[in-house]
């Protein structure tokens, strides 16, 4: 039997929902894709669908003809955390992972910091940094990444 998505027609970026509300969970890699087609929490099929050069957020309000479908919620992933000592330890971790290709995520004010996990990089990391650098489950949220906060910051100085 096949059944035909609810089709999004309004989002409300980052409404404050309660937890009665049905939930549509994305991976982190996944909050650039324009067009997405998932199930609820619920089971109910909804199409998702952005403008260019919009992105999705954790906690949109996901609308079809004035009804509440569902809350967009970024799944929690496996992720690298590192706590460096200082800040030249900072600089160096930087230099080190600068040419993977990974987006880096922002903790605690910059006490911390996010990469999403990858298995090669994670021994490396680990062998060089030690102490500072532990394996944890972390939802990674575009407005923390570091690349995005610099060009926000950018269009705020213009």
């Amino acid at each position: 039997m096949n059944r035909l998505p609810v089709t999004i027609d309004t989002i409300v970026t980052q409404c404050q929902a309660t937890d009665q509300v049905d939930r549509v969970y994305i991976e982190w890699f996944e909050i650039n894709k324009r067009r997405l087609t998932r199930n609820t929490l619920s089971g109910k099929m909804i199409l998702m669908q952005l403008e260019q050069g919009q992105e999705w957020h954790h906690g949109d309000a996901l609308y079809h003809n004035g009804e509440l479908q569902a809350i967009v919620a970024v799944k929690p992933t496996l992720a690298i955390r590192f706590n460096p000592s200082d800040l030249v330890q900072l600089a160096d971790f930087g230099y080190f992972v600068g040419n993977r290709h990974l987006p880096i995520f922002q903790v605690d004010q910059l006490q911390s910091l996010h990469l999403p996990y990858d298995g090669r990089l994670y021994e490396q990391i680990a062998a060089k940094y030690g102490a500072s650098v532990q394996l944890e489950e972390a939802i990674l949220l575009s407005e923390n990444r570091i690349r995005q906060q610099l060009k926000n910051s950018r269009k705020h100085e213009n």
